[in-house]
């Protein structure tokens, strides 16, 4: 008999989807293999803040997400293996049994499937550092190549970044927060960013692109990895 936060877990996973946001090379646009994969709910296709706090409040209630994800992902890449996803984990998520149990259920599709970390700040952060690299060091161990989201804020600070560069394969640097610079800082901040990417040899998408003036600077500032509302057109919802 299931429990009654077992049920209530149910209820909330219900209202809510996965959004495939494409990952585009603003050089090869016509061809999409490649999305980030964004939890959303269906009555507002918003991220659904309250219900992932209580779906990741511990590590039962996370297991139950993580099931609900595989079942999507799976069905996902066996209609589509041409198709890579990124993943979004937390830093919280990383402490938690099921969410290794969840890469582990996922592994034969480890080529089609990467992670990105979140930046959100856990509770109890100032002890978290250090076993975190441990954790993403694991991830790297399990096959699954590693992406470090929002850099430069929250938990994925510049410290962080740098004492991570031999997990990771990619930084992702969202520009949404910094839209009131001058579109001169605005390059400088990329450019900043592209040099920190360019000495650890990893890859760099600029996320937050809405318009082709946007489009076209990055672009130019020599980041041709990008996502955004730009390609709204070309998102796919997994219901």
């Amino acid at each position: 008999m299931k429990t009654k936060n077992e049920k209530c877990g149910e209820r909330l996973l219900d209202t809510l989807f996965f959004c495939l946001q494409p990952i585009i090379k603003s050089d090869e646009e016509k061809v999409i293999n490649e999305y980030e994969v964004l939890l959303r709910r269906t009555k507002d296709q918003k991220f659904p803040k309250d219900e992932f706090a209580y779906l990741t409040q511990n590590d039962k209630k996370n297991e139950q997400l993580m099931t609900w994800s595989r079942r999507k992902i799976q069905a996902f890449l066996e209609v589509n293996p041409q198709c890579t996803l990124w993943i979004n984990l937390n830093h919280h998520q990383l402490s938690f049994k099921s969410t290794y149990v969840f890469l582990e259920s996922l592994r034969k599709f480890k080529k089609n499937i990467k992670i990105e970390i979140t930046e959100e700040i856990p509770e109890n952060a100032s002890k978290e550092t250090g076993e975190t690299i441990k954790r993403i060091s694991k991830i790297k161990e399990m096959g699954y190549e590693i992406a470090l989201d929002d850099v430069g804020m929250g938990m994925n600070t510049l410290v962080f970044v740098l004492a991570n560069t031999n997990h990771i394969k990619r930084l992702k640097l969202s520009i949404v927060p910094f839209k009131t610079l001058s579109m001169e800082s605005l390059v400088l901040l990329i450019k900043f960013w592209k040099l920190v990417a360019n000495e650890a040899k990893v890859e760099l998408v600029i996320e937050g692109i809405d318009s082709e003036k946007l489009r076209t600077m990055v672009h130019q500032a020599g980041v041709k990895m990008q996502q955004g509302f730009l390609w709204k057109s070309q998102f796919i919802s997994l219901y």
